[in-house]
């Protein structure tokens, strides 16, 4: 049973939307632990919500069910694992944050197209699905102190890639901490 947030009164408006979860990747243990003290030092409300991942879907629209979790599991065996690299970090004159790009963008586009047409996400699309698929070191901060963060780690920042072989559906709880309810193996199977 998904342990969903039952109490949101003291969320914010943009929060409601993601109650029901998403989709993400979450990288293996030995880059979330090169990722995640450069989010706490540098943003530690986002840090204490959810570890070093990157976005793949929009907010599920229906709550998940077996049926849902069937139909996410038998999209996903079409996709084989896959290799995804982050290497330069990048930080924008026009929205806050710090992020690194991640590649190829082309797996994870094609992840969030089959994802997204599943029922799960029926009715609704997202402003936000056209944002580059990136790992986030600080979202919560200013532009100017962004493009600084940025020019500060640039040399510094660890560089790496992964195995990208599993999906997790994660859900917030009242306190818009993040956990992960569901794993989902790509290329298997497994119902």
């Amino acid at each position: 049973m998904i342990r969903y947030a039952q109490n949101t009164d003291s969320w914010e408006d943009w929060q409601l939307d993601y109650r029901l979860g998403l989709i993400l990747i979450m990288p293996p243990k030995e880059v979330s632990d090169l990722i995640n003290p450069l989010r706490e030092r540098y943003d530690p409300k986002s840090h204490a919500t959810c570890s070093t991942h990157i976005s793949v879907s929009d907010p599920l629209s229906l709550e998940m069910t077996p049926d849902l979790e069937t139909e996410i599991r038998a999209i996903l065996q079409d996709f084989q694992p896959f290799e995804l690299h982050f290497h330069t970090l990048h930080a924008s004159s026009k929205h806050p944050g710090v992020s690194y790009s991640i590649h190829p963008e082309e797996p994870i586009r094609a992840l969030q197209e089959a994802l997204h047409k599943s029922r799960a996400f029926a009715g609704k699309v997202y402003k936000r699905r056209h944002i580059p698929p990136h790992m986030t070191v600080a979202e919560f901060i200013s532009i100017p102190e962004s493009l600084k963060l940025c020019d500060q780690l640039q040399d510094t920042a660890p560089k790496g890639s992964f195995l990208c072989d599993r999906l997790e559906f994660i859900v917030p709880d009242d306190t818009i901490r993040w956990h992960r309810e569901i794993t989902f193996m790509l290329g298997s199977s497994e119902t």
